[in-house]
């Protein structure tokens, strides 16, 4: 699996591109967790799910203009650490002050069509070419 460390400035524009897959991990504790963010068909809405065993992603709540908004239809509690990782993590980005020491990594797939990125600053990016026009 090739994985690759996205900017922090870019990070944004990555986890909203419509179907976005990527893992926080925090090289001090060693934590990590994995998110998959996909679009709203119609709507301006991305639902958030995390990875909680072997390709098993649960829904947890949604992003909307930028803000995360935990949903009560989860199982996930809104105190469970997975969620407030996200929360922190969008927080922090809008802000433009999310720790230097925090990585995102994406894993080579373009966040917004899915497909295998091979053009390095596509890769680096997280998005390929055609969908950034």
């Amino acid at each position: 699996m090739n994985q690759h460390i996205i900017n922090h400035e870019k990070a944004l524009d990555f986890i909203l591109g419509g179907n976005a897959l990527f893992t926080i991990k925090n090289p001090k504790t060693n934590n990590r967790f994995t998110y998959k963010v996909k679009k709203h068909k119609i709507q301006d809405l991305f639902f958030v799910q995390v990875l909680t065993g072997p390709d098993i992603f649960e829904y947890f709540g949604l992003v909307k203009n930028s803000n995360f908004r935990h949903s009560q239809k989860s199982r996930i509690s809104d105190e469970a650490q997975s969620v407030k990782v996200f929360d922190f993590l969008i927080t922090k980005l809008q802000n433009n002050n999310l720790p230097d020491f925090i990585e995102i990594w994406h894993e080579g797939k373009c966040c917004k069509c899915g497909r295998t990125l091979t053009d390095p600053t596509s890769i680096e990016l997280g998005i390929g070419p055609q969908c950034r026009k």
